[in-house]
């Protein structure tokens, strides 16, 4: 049991420094800044009109779903009014 022990801490003690976080050390010039957040723009400025198409597409759904989601709500919430209703009429 102490082996074991003392085999968990030696693991632990060495490790441990795999755990710290590293810095990289590297630096961009401010050319390089720029050209990545061009590169960057241009990635999401061409999937701009993918997500506009497939919000198009799904819209009808989506709000047949929410509505669906919203009756279903209201439906539950008047079963328990109405078995509330009920239950103060059976006390009276």
């Amino acid at each position: 049991m102490k082996n074991a022990n003392l085999v968990f801490l030696l693991l632990g003690v060495l490790l441990w420094p795999s755990c710290e976080s590293q810095e990289t050390g590297i630096r961009l010039t401010s050319s390089e800044r720029i050209r990545i957040d061009s590169l960057a723009k241009k990635q999401i400025d061409s999937l701009v009109p993918v997500l506009d198409s497939l919000c198009t597409a799904n819209k009808d759904n989506l709000i047949e779903q929410a509505l669906d989601s919203i009756i279903e709500l209201r439906q539950q919430e008047e079963q328990t009014l109405r078995e509330r209703i009920m239950r103060k009429q059976q006390q009276q």
